[in-house]
């Protein structure tokens, strides 16, 4: 039996029994509701819904289903084949370079302007063409069929220099590969932002969020001016919000068989005093992460910048490492 993990909406799929085919391109094109609607709402508007039909085993297209080297391929009545899996709840493709990966998953949440898209594009630029350059052990893809690699490198700069890049409305995913003499394992790592909706209300978060339910970790980005506001003025209102956000987070993996570890990125650290915030500080200025944390599997706190520093190490792929090993 195969499982294949949705980066998209989370589901785990049977292929055996569960997973639907895109038609061949030379099929009527229709307008695909169910993909349409769960793009829009990631604020995708400029998508093509218009798209070959989908197709199962039970389809009247289907002649058959065959297995090539582990892979699932449907054969249609006018002997036309497709090995385009999509998930049956969003209609989105499987990708071959991921699903057949362990795929590993980290949601990043915060208030607006807490730096999310800043820190995803740090962690999916940096680390691949910085700290694991260096790492003989895997090779590393970032998944140019959800991003145009220049495009990503081209907003990172922006990150990396200070500026406001725009918001991601889809995940990043960067691919590694075990070397074949280490047994060839495959892993992806999926960077989801949530800079779109943010943790508005559980309405948001329970439609839009529904990849929380698989994932490993949330990082919840806090940046350092508001921490260190809150340390200074020992200000309720402070804490409140971010109960607030604690709570929604809460509910987006409630049906979860496991919760997933509380990773709190200080963010804009470059701004902080020497030593940078530490645990401690965060716990003291925002009394409810040290409440609620007991509802997660485990929590961190990890001082991040996307700005690039010219010393003192590389806390961005400390994150990194952390979410990912």
């Amino acid at each position: 039996m195969s499982d294949r993990r949705c980066i998209f909406c989370g589901r785990l799929i049977e292929l055996e029994t569960d997973a639907l085919f895109r038609l061949p391109p030379d099929h009527p094109r229709v307008k695909d509701a169910i993909y349409a609607d769960f793009q829009k709402a990631r604020g995708l508007f400029d998508i093509r819904s218009e798209l070959p039909g989908v197709c199962e085993k039970r389809s009247p297209e289907c002649a058959k289903i065959e297995w090539e080297n582990g892979k699932p391929v449907l054969i249609t009545k006018t002997g036309r084949s497709t090995d385009t899996l999509i998930c049956p709840t969003c209609h989105s493709e499987l990708f071959r370079d991921t699903d057949s990966a362990s795929v590993h998953s980290a949601v990043f949440f915060g208030a607006k302007d807490s730096g999310k898209t800043s820190l995803i594009l740090a962690l999916a630029e940096r680390c691949i063409t910085g700290q694991f350059s260096s790492d003989e052990r895997y090779r590393y893809i970032f998944n140019e069929k959800l991003y145009n690699a220049g495009d990503m490198t081209a907003e990172a700069e922006k990150a990396s220099a200070g500026e406001k890049p725009r918001d991601l409305r889809r995940p990043a995913a960067v691919y590694r590969v075990l070397r074949a003499n280490e047994g060839g394992k495959a892993f992806c790592d999926v960077l989801h932002d949530v800079s779109f909706i943010d943790t508005v209300d559980e309405e948001s978060v329970l439609t839009a969020l529904p990849f929380a339910a698989s994932a490993e970790h949330f990082v919840y980005c806090i940046p350092a001016d508001t921490l260190r506001d809150a340390l200074g003025a020992d200000n309720e209102s402070a804490d409140i919000k971010i109960r607030k956000d604690m709570f929604m987070m809460m509910s987006a993996f409630r049906f979860s068989e496991k919760p997933p570890e509380l990773d709190i990125a200080v963010t804009k650290s470059d701004l902080a005093d020497s030593g940078g915030p530490t645990e401690e500080q965060v716990y003291t200025a925002f009394p409810s992460i040290r409440e609620l944390s007991m509802f997660f599997s485990g929590t961190k706190v990890y001082p991040v910048s996307a700005v690039k520093r010219d010393s003192g190490g590389d806390p961005v792929g400390q994150l990194y490492a952390g979410l990912f090993g």
